[in-house]
């Protein structure tokens, strides 16, 4: 088997709790998934849905408390990373692993040069001296189109899209077996958007380094993603290739997301909004969590697990909707 359909991140039943005001905060509950070597996952669906989470207990990252990884194992090359400790996952984060925060203020130090909050991750994970992690670090700030003459400046004196760029070329900066996008280009421009998307895809291809992308903008999935999960109340309810989700979208959720999206062809004079709000997550619906906003719900929705239904080759529902076809 070659090394591209071998699978490199194996994620199973991932479940993750946080503690408020003494109550329990179901954020990631039973979630599972692969990825292979130089694939894309792209994670859709509304904030609070649990994407960032899944993210964050990937790198391990997890505020302790209040968050809690419940149960699960994450595995990537081979490596039950889930089970390092935290010395181990220092050698991999930032190295192996690299991810892009959505928000840059709290992503980089106030109190350092951005230059040498590139240079310091190149430092600890490559066997260079400082000059060459400091010509390095200026070459990625021109990747990402800052000057590397602001190598020396402070993120105070950087715009917000700016810092975003700058996140962007730290997270790529020690060339990422895995990258971890928290909807990596929302502060930016149209135009610098396509750039550091076009920087991402080449460094896929150069290195075969694969991606999970977390993002609201399903024109930046069709352009990036192989493959689509779409999550709600901490749970996978759709996942297939993107040409199997932008085709044929089969959760009530997932069409109801794409229904959402302004159409440049019909004559629709307003959108169609998913009704309702997300549930509670301290006090989830019973049965399949997006019951109450479906207008397609029975009472069978409304009471125990919903299996996942295997729609076509690959194409994976979490809806009752589909049990005929699938049994």
């Amino acid at each position: 088997m070659s090394e591209k359909n071998q699978t490199f991140l194996e994620v199973k039943d991932l479940t993750v709790i946080y503690t408020a005001n003494k109550k329990i905060v179901q954020a990631v509950n039973h979630v599972s998934f692969s990825l292979k070597k130089g694939e894309t996952l792209g994670l859709v669906g509304e904030t609070g849905a649990g994407k960032t989470t899944i993210a964050r207990s990937i790198l391990r990252i997890l505020p302790d408390p209040p968050a809690k990884m419940l149960g699960g194992e994450i595995t990537m090359d081979g490596v039950k990373i889930s089970a390092l400790s935290e010395e181990e996952m220092r050698k991999i984060r930032g190295g192996k692993i690299s991810m892009i925060f959505q928000d840059p203020m709290t992503a980089l130090n106030p109190l350092i040069c951005v230059g040498d909050q590139i240079s310091e991750g190149l430092m600890l994970h490559s066997d260079i001296s400082r000059d060459e992690a400091r010509k390095k670090a200026g070459e990625m700030l021109e990747m990402v189109g800052i000057p590397a003459s602001r190598y020396v400046e402070y993120p105070f004196e950087f715009s917000g899209g700016m810092k975003q760029r700058v996140v962007i070329a730290m997270a790529l900066a020690c060339n990422p077996d895995l990258l971890l996008a928290d909807e990596p280009t929302t502060a930016l421009d149209v135009t610098i958007q396509a750039q550091v998307l076009d920087l991402i895809a080449d460094l896929q291809k150069k290195l075969h380094t694969s991606m999970i992308l977390i993002t609201h903008d399903l024109g930046v999935v069709a352009q990036t993603c192989d493959n689509v999960a779409t999550v709600y109340a901490g749970e996978i309810i759709e996942y297939g290739t993107k040409k199997d989700l932008f085709l044929n979208p089969c959760h009530p959720y997932t069409v109801g997301l794409f229904d959402s999206l302004p159409s440049m062809v019909g004559d629709e004079e307003r959108l169609k909004p998913i009704a309702g709000l997300m549930p509670d997550p301290t006090d989830l619906p019973q049965g399949c969590k997006f019951n109450p906003r479906c207008p397609y719900a029975t009472e069978k929705c409304r009471s125990g697990e919903v299996p996942n239904f295997e729609v076509s080759d690959g194409h994976f529902c979490r809806c009752w909707k589909y049990a005929k076809e699938a049994i």
